[in-house]
């Protein structure tokens, strides 16, 4: 019954903080839309412009009084309907704003189908076994926990934000958080407006809300470019399940791998949709500021032109690298446009965007030099030569001939798979432009700049190599989302010439439809069963799902003592097994924790780590330094006594606070840190 309560108030904080925010900008603005169309525009909207009022409340310290504010808004929303002003949002969408091929899409039945593929997507979140069962209580007293790095972290940012803005790094104490946090902001106002707790909004609300406004997000812009709402519900399904041709070597080779990551070394395209990963709302506002645009440059409306940059700007803070590609081939666009063609179009949105989006990317560029120091460095072929290696072929292939006529053409068709049919529209797009292909020549852009990225170069913090890079490969990832609009395009093209020459329309969706799925979802489906599998090896090498299935009650008494009796942002020193329930299930900060080096510099990387090391050293030969407790800010110390130990004499500046079979925590005194600490043995 909590659940479905809290199910129920999370809907309610939706309408309030999502829909009707949002609603009251397209009225504002004068913009009438289809109610799908509606629905979703406003619910982006309305999620940037309250997590923007979060961000301004929290930062002023009043987080209290941020309730007043959907409050207010709703307030707004019911006077000017009680006003008669109703007539705003009840205009046929036909008189202002649909196109007549859109309007005879919106009277299809294609919702149907995009309602089985939004409930295939929900069955996928209950499938996998780190979102609606993670974290969640047994009979026993016990606490189910599949302990997904991206899940703790991210749970972490969101305790974090709802306490401290700008956030500190929850997992690196001392220093300012340097990763883009827009989709945990969401997670923190609703925690703030329901009081819900953030491990079910960050595992079980927000994920499905995101994934249903982006597959939303993603069919309206494709109905309205393919004219088509079947062809427009393939998109989505093929963007959320769609996959590559690993499962080729994968069924020849028989590897108990994930195929995507063995043979093309880059995670498979569905895996950040279905992962905790901002990617997720980062592709819903791509593709309503591509809606947006479409509509700019239909009817060149200055409230198109604004929404369009402010869904690109928001994109910074929600997937950074996202809006870096779009904002790259926006910019280009803009300028071939408006020297070849004296289009200024494109022009203003590339220069309004910009213009909103500098003060919010310097302070980025600025935090990341000081900090992960995260730089390009050309590393041509890599992921290449990976999978040729992989595949077992590496040997047969080598020289530069061999690599750029056979290696490439493998990898490059491999890891698009049934995508690459869309490649000759993509490069006839690039290649051959003209004054009415703005928009398209911008989606063509945006595939052919992720793929050069991610066979080019390589994306890492200053000083770190890593075998599977995860920042270059998330370029291809998202050039392979806005590819399948030109594949199915051609799907299209072969429907329509079937029909044409009198074949059973049905027939021939059937069919295509059956390619479709055939060749693109096996290795998804692959993906998904071994992210299933709690034997799969992952990372270190060891059965991930094994390494932690459940938090003990006497982890969990831990963590609720330090839920009742620490502040917000304390920091608690623990070992490496203490880290993701510390994290994830309170609101305290760590010195060192999970994916610290991509926080900080490697200097204050090693030298943290190393001062850590040294701690429990001395700890468990009975001396307590107090280096890293004043370098860190440590307030509290969590002792697992079979592990680390306890010391013979308890120094002066800690206090025994809680205890139980298995953990001692104690309690430093800040006042008397500053003393000499006396060695004891």
């Amino acid at each position: 019954m909590q659940i479905v309560f809290g199910a129920c108030l999370f809907v309610i904080a939706v309408i309030l903080l999502a829909y009707v925010p949002g609603k009251l900008l397209l009225i504002a603005l004068k913009r009438t839309l289809s109610p799908l169309e509606d629905v979703t525009l406003a619910c982006f909207l309305g999620l940037i412009v309250s997590g923007l009022a979060y961000w301004l409340i929290t930062y002023a310290h009043q987080a209290r009084f941020f309730l007043v504010w959907p409050l207010m808004t709703a307030a707004v929303f019911v006077w000017l309907y009680a006003s008669k002003t109703k007539t705003l949002w009840r205009h046929s969408p036909k008189q202002t704003s649909l196109s007549p091929e859109s309007a005879a899409v919106s009277r299809d039945r294609s919702g149907v189908a995009l309602a089985g593929v939004i409930a295939l997507g929900i069955v996928v979140l209950a499938f996998l076994p780190f979102y609606y069962t993670n974290l969640t209580p047994r009979a026993d007293g016990t606490m189910r926990a599949y302990p997904v790095p991206d899940v703790v972290l991210h749970i972490a940012i969101a305790n974090e934000l709802t306490h401290t803005i700008p956030p500190q790094a929850p997992h690196f104490s001392g220093h300012p958080l340097s990763y883009h946090y827009g989709m945990d902001v969401c997670v923190a106002m609703f925690a703030n407006a329901t009081y819900l707790n953030t491990r079910d909004l960050t595992l079980r609300f927000v994920p499905t809300l995101f994934l249903a406004l982006t597959m939303l997000s993603v069919f309206c812009f494709s109905r309205s470019w393919l004219r088509s709402g079947y062809f427009g519900a393939l998109v989505v399904f093929l963007v959320f399940f769609g996959e590559d041709f690993s499962f080729m070597p994968g069924l020849l080779l028989g590897d108990n791998v994930d195929w995507s990551l063995r043979y093309f070394s880059v995670p498979p395209a569905v895996l950040p949709l279905f992962y905790t990963n901002p990617i997720l709302p980062g592709l819903g506002l791509l593709f309503a500021g591509l809606f947006c645009l479409q509509r700019y440059l239909q009817e060149r409306s200055g409230a198109w032109l604004f929404l369009t940059a402010l869904l690109f700007v928001a994109l910074i803070e929600v997937k950074i690298f996202t809006a870096a590609q779009v904002m790259c081939s926006l910019g280009v666009a803009a300028l071939l446009y408006f020297f070849v063609y004296q289009n200024s179009a494109l022009f203003k949105v590339a220069a309004c965007t910009a213009a909103v989006a500098t003060p919010l990317v310097w302070p980025v560029l600025l935090k990341n030099k000081s900090e992960a120091n995260v730089a390009m460095k050309f590393e041509p072929g890599l992921y290449v030569s990976q999978a040729m290696e992989a595949i077992g072929i590496k040997d047969r292939l080598s020289g530069w001939l061999a690599f750029m006529t056979l290696a490439l053409p493998i990898y490059f068709v491999g890891s698009l798979g049934l995508r690459v049919i869309g490649v000759p529209a993509i490069l006839n797009a690039i290649f051959r432009p003209n004054p009415k292909s703005a928009l398209r020549f911008i989606l063509a852009l945006f595939v052919v700049i992720g793929l050069l990225i991610a066979l080019m170069v390589s994306i890492t913090p200053a000083g770190w190599t890593f075998r599977y890079n995860p920042v270059s490969g998330t370029f291809l990832v998202q050039s392979k989302y806005v590819a399948w609009l030109f594949a199915v395009e051609v799907l299209q093209t072969l429907y329509r010439w079937a029909v044409g020459r009198g074949v059973y329309s049905a027939v021939v969706a059937a069919t295509i439809t059956a390619i479709a799925v055939g060749l693109s979802v096996p290795a998804a489906a692959q993906h998904f069963i071994y992210w299933r599998n709690p034997n799969h090896l992952f990372g270190n090498g060891k059965p991930f799902g094994k390494q932690l299935q459940s938090y003990d009650a006497e982890t969990l008494a831990v963590a609720d003592f330090l839920t009742k009796d620490a502040q917000p942002g304390d920091v608690v020193l623990c070992g490496d097994e203490m880290l993701a329930p510390i994290l994830s299930l309170t609101n305290c900060r760590v010195p060192f924790g999970l994916f610290a080096q991509a926080a900080v510099a490697r200097s204050d990387y090693t030298h943290r780590e190393s001062a850590v090391k040294l701690f429990w050293k001395d700890w468990r030969l009975g001396k307590v330094q107090p280096d890293l407790l004043r370098e860190a800010g440590v307030r509290y110390i969590v002792v697992r006594k079979r592990s680390e130990g306890l010391p013979a004499t308890i120094p002066a500046i800690i206090s025994n606070m809680f205890e139980n079979s298995e953990f001692a925590v104690f309690e430093i005194d800040p006042q008397r840190l500053s003393e000499t600490v006396p060695q004891t043995s």
